[in-house]
């Protein structure tokens, strides 16, 4: 029973821990930045709710990852994004991406095999200026031999190519709790698929 507790204690710990650094790295470097890219923006149109989808080419490099004994440097992945801003400097969005490798890890000395896993978060975006975010969030890493709990730290700075779409840069942080870690680049190009007060198309008449 003792060391049950004990267990249990030291995944608490863990998890804390995970959520410290994720936390911590998103609210220092906001804290930075945020006041005064905030002071200097400029004002703007009067803002409208809208939702966003994203594609993501990535490349990721997780810090203990090896293939056939050797060592791997970079993971191949696709990422897809739905975000809902609901406000000037807020938006929530679920965020999934699948690794187009498999690889493997250590866990507690043995090598355990991660074969394409795919991971889903759902974060949180703060947006110290329009085009510019910082986001936060719990997630998992499905696989079929093992499913893990993540947490999920990133920003992205995005370039306006229409009033539609954007190209967006994105570098995120990835912790699977005691599994591994990862560090992600990617391309994203968002779409605005919905915005509040859009008019609707006129209905072809025949």
């Amino acid at each position: 029973m003792i060391r049950l507790l004990n267990r249990w204690q030291m995944k608490a710990i863990t998890l804390k821990h995970f959520w410290a650094k994720a936390l911590g790295l998103t609210l220092i470097i906001s804290g930075l930045f945020g006041t005064q890219a905030i002071a200097r923006e400029p004002e703007t149109a009067e803002f409208k709710p809208q939702l966003r989808f994203a594609v993501m080419m990535a490349n990721s490099h997780a810090l203990n990852a090896t293939k056939d004994g050797k060592r791997v440097i970079i993971i191949p992945g696709w990422g897809f994004d739905l975000d809902y801003r609901f406000h000037k400097r807020w938006s929530v969005a679920f965020q999934t991406d699948v690794k187009l490798q498999s690889f493997e890890v250590e866990e507690e000395n043995v090598m355990v095999k991660r074969t394409f896993p795919v991971s889903v978060a759902g974060v949180i975006h703060f947006y110290p200026l329009k085009h510019w975010s910082f986001y936060t969030g719990p997630g998992c890493e499905i696989e079929k031999s093992k499913t893990v709990f993540l947490v999920k730290a990133g920003t992205e700075y995005s370039f306006e190519i229409t009033d539609r779409f954007e190209i967006g840069l994105n570098f995120i942080y990835e912790g699977k709790i005691k599994l591994y870690d990862s560090f992600t680049f990617g391309i994203a190009l968002n779409s605005r698929v919905w915005e509040k007060g859009q008019p609707k198309k006129p209905k072809k008449i025949e």
